[in-house]
């Protein structure tokens, strides 16, 4: 591609190319591929569950596990299976609206 002396200080200069008629549609696809393949990776490394366990929990409301008891001792619902303490995500969202000042 040659440019000339005059457009060479342009920043907005054109270029005519000629692309296979399935170009956009090529690149749709492959978008689309990388874009899933992200979400792959971004979904292993969240946990999407409805019950959370404590560590889950108080990473997902982004405080520590001990500040986590502190407010279940205050009334933030807790599931109880046997030792197993476990939190609703949608219980969690709802107490601190509530709590809301």
């Amino acid at each position: 591609m040659a440019l000339d002396r005059k457009d060479a200080g342009n920043t907005a200069n054109s270029v005519a190319m000629s692309l296979p008629d399935d170009f956009e549609a090529q690149i749709k696809h492959d978008m689309y591929s990388i874009a899933l393949e992200v979400f792959k990776v971004i979904a292993s490394k969240h946990n999407f569950a409805e019950y959370l366990k404590r560590k889950d929990a108080a990473q997902y409301l982004g405080i520590s596990t001990g500040y986590l008891d502190q407010l279940t001792t205050k009334g933030l619902p807790t599931i109880l299976l046997d030792g197993l303490k476990l939190y609703k995500r949608s219980s969690i969202d709802q107490w601190m609206v509530d709590h809301q000042v």
